[in-house]
């Protein structure tokens, strides 16, 4: 059996990739894409965490079923934004539009 150790390095490996993503980028499409990654790091540390303690067996499963349902309302509200943000500027990437008022 696997150690909860490498479960929860490879969720924290996980978190802090998507963290730098979203940090680092520029493009709207590569910062939601680090937020799925941080996302799916937080959902393997709880399914590891519910494998292994008998307390939050059933809890744990719960929530991963609402963690994945709030994810996909995330995923649905960002690309929303983004579609929106690409019709008034013309572009995905956060750098380009610069807008004056009064020019």
């Amino acid at each position: 059996m696997v150690p909860l150790s490498w479960y929860l390095v490879l969720a924290f490996m996980l978190i802090g990739l998507g963290g730098y993503g979203m940090m680092v980028k520029r493009n709207l499409i590569r910062i939601l894409i680090g937020a799925e990654i941080m996302g799916n790091g937080v959902m393997i540390a709880l399914v590891a965490i519910a494998l292994y303690s008998p307390v939050f067996s059933f809890t744990g499963q719960g929530l991963i079923i609402l963690v994945i349902s709030v994810a996909a309302a995330h995923t649905a509200l960002a690309m929303v934004l983004m579609l929106m943000y690409n019709r008034r500027y013309g572009s995905v990437d956060l750098g380009k539009p610069v807008e004056m008022e009064g020019q």
